[in-house]
């Protein structure tokens, strides 16, 4: 009784430490910004290849060196709150699945479930939702709860789905949907039983984070002794969670300034649409650390501008699911198979979006050629 008693105090701290620092991000920073994002739409202003904002202008004489450079740091600056929100609820998780019993269920689909409701609410983009997965693997959960809190946090959130509903036509909001879907609810799970079994088993690891059980706590704890412990454990794992992922951090928004810089996009597009061709922007738009609601900012513009379909359909599934930094994570933190094997899943799901898309977009114009024939 008094051990069920000591858990509920530090789980309640817990909770309540997270609530109030999503509460200061979701109100503060995050959802008035996608506000500001969905109402501009796609006229949102790209004044960087990988941000929003830029406090660093890229000139037209700037060498690839400095425009690098500058590219690195706007990215770095986009991301700094986001990053600081997903390093925080990271270790928060960390520590809270430590001390909860129960890390997951049997079922996979419902572990999948739980990292959605997770997730999506979130509002932050793929890369800094890395850390929260990290933390959440690290404390035990299962891996589809984990990857399912990763990849629906820039996919599923309200505001997120509000813009693609208004930014683009019927038919490629059904296809990105459809595969988002499939990917997230079908695919994690089957592929979190079948060839990830080994991955898929809980790995809590009683060195890093949570209550050891060699050092039990006082019976009939107080609640400021609950909270000396849930704060000295919070802080260990605030610093495991960032000396293990902000490193990677910057590697990612540096190799990724470098891939839009040297492999830019546009040079891309101006090719006739082949499976190599449409298989390179999948794998660009899949590697590229992109903010939450970039991809679907930027391929409204390529959409206006005329851009072939396919690419704008494989753009709009690929860029902002995935990236390197969360490659990095999972690679470290679960395993390269894990990694690898997603990646491939996600450009091959790009390239078949794309190839569907343009099928549809094609009949659609057919059907309009044929339709002004008759009239005339």
């Amino acid at each position: 009784m008094h051990v069920a008693i000591r858990l509920n105090k530090r789980v309640l701290i817990l909770v309540l430490v997270i609530a109030l620092t999503a509460i200061t991000f979701w109100s503060g920073s995050r959802y008035p910004s996608l506000d500001e994002k969905a109402i501009m739409g796609g006229s949102a202003a790209l004044e960087d290849p990988l941000s929003f904002e830029a406090s660093i202008q890229i000139q037209p004489g700037d060498g690839a060196a400095k425009r690098i450079g500058y590219t690195t740091i706007n990215w770095i600056e986009t991301n700094l709150e986001g990053m600081a929100f997903g390093l925080m609820i990271g270790a928060c998780l960390l520590t809270l699945v430590g001390l909860i019993a129960t890390r997951g269920h049997r079922n996979g689909v419902v572990n999948t479930l739980l990292g959605v409701a997770v997730g999506a609410p979130l509002g932050v983009c793929v890369n800094c939702a890395a850390p929260v997965a990290k933390g959440m693997h690290d404390g035990g959960a299962r891996l589809e709860t984990t990857l399912a809190t990763m990849f629906s946090s820039p996919t599923l959130n309200v505001i997120v789905l509000s813009m693609l509903f208004a930014l683009f036509p019927p038919y490629l909001i059904a296809v990105k949907l459809s595969l988002t879907l499939l990917f997230i609810l079908v695919l994690v799970p089957l592929l979190s039983r079948f060839v990830f079994s080994r991955e898929r088993a809980p790995t809590y690891d009683d060195a890093v984070c949570a209550v050891q059980p060699s050092v039990p706590a006082p019976p009939n704890e107080s609640w400021p002794g609950a909270a000396r412990t849930v704060a000295s454990i919070l802080l260990r794992n605030i610093g495991y969670i960032v000396v293990r992922t902000v490193p990677l951090m910057l590697l990612a928004g540096l190799l990724g300034a470098v891939v839009v810089h040297l492999v830019p996009i546009s040079s891309l597009l101006e090719h006739e649409p082949t499976i190599f061709s449409v298989g390179a922007v999948a794998l660009i738009g899949i590697f590229l650390p992109v903010p939450i609601a970039f991809d679907l900012v930027l391929v409204a513009v390529l959409v206006s501008a005329g851009a072939p379909m396919i690419y704008s359909m494989t753009l709009l599934f690929t860029l902002g699911i995935f990236s390197v930094y969360p490659f990095f994570i999972v690679w470290n933190s679960i395993s390269p198979r894990v990694a690898v094997v997603v990646t491939a899943v996600l450009v091959l799901l790009g390239i078949v979006g794309g190839f569907i898309a343009d099928e549809i977009h094609q009949a659609d114009i057919r059907d309009m050629l044929e339709y002004l024939n008759q009239e005339l």
